[in-house]
């Protein structure tokens, strides 16, 4: 919800906007700001975990390159950071799902679906292929495709 339909919303009820004295500007400034800042941080974590997911998907295929062994040290430091921001995520959609009536538009269960291909995919060619090893870039992989399982595991057996 925008923040301005928020301060409609808010004018319009009956115990706030009816002149009887309980109005509140700051409240209403302030509800609209946390709604939107969990938007903000749904976006946030999007982006991250987008940009994350892509960058394991380039640096696993691409075969050399002189500053490969750099970006996959930094993907490997980004490894854990990245499991705190599907932390946060789950966190966030399960008080949304609490707290809102309405279905929830972020969908994060996209990315254990494409974790879990890649992770096939890698595993197959780590397998079968002598280019592919299994490094700390499929280490990272490995780990990450089995925590989201098991958080998304988590998420499907307590539904509110």
């Amino acid at each position: 919800m925008s923040w301005w339909l928020n301060i409609i919303e808010y004018l319009r009820s009956p115990e706030n906007g009816s002149g009887n004295g309980n109005f509140s500007f700051k409240k209403t400034i302030i509800k609209a700001l946390a709604e939107s800042a969990v938007d903000f941080l749904y976006y946030a974590v999007g982006f991250f975990t987008s940009l994350y997911f892509f960058s394991a998907v380039y640096l696993f295929f691409i075969s050399g390159g002189g500053y490969r062994d750099i970006l996959v040290k930094i993907f490997d430091a980004l490894s854990e950071p990245y499991l705190g921001s599907v932390g946060i995520y789950v966190i966030l959609k399960e008080v949304r799902k609490r707290n809102l009536r309405v279905r929830s538009k972020h969908f994060g269960e996209y990315f254990v679906l494409a974790w879990s291909i890649l992770f096939l995919i890698s595993a197959v060619l780590v397998f079968f292929r002598p280019e592919f090893t299994f490094d700390i870039l499929m280490s990272d992989i490995t780990t990450i495709t089995l925590a989201l399982v098991v958080i998304y595991t988590g998420g499907l057996i307590h539904k509110p």
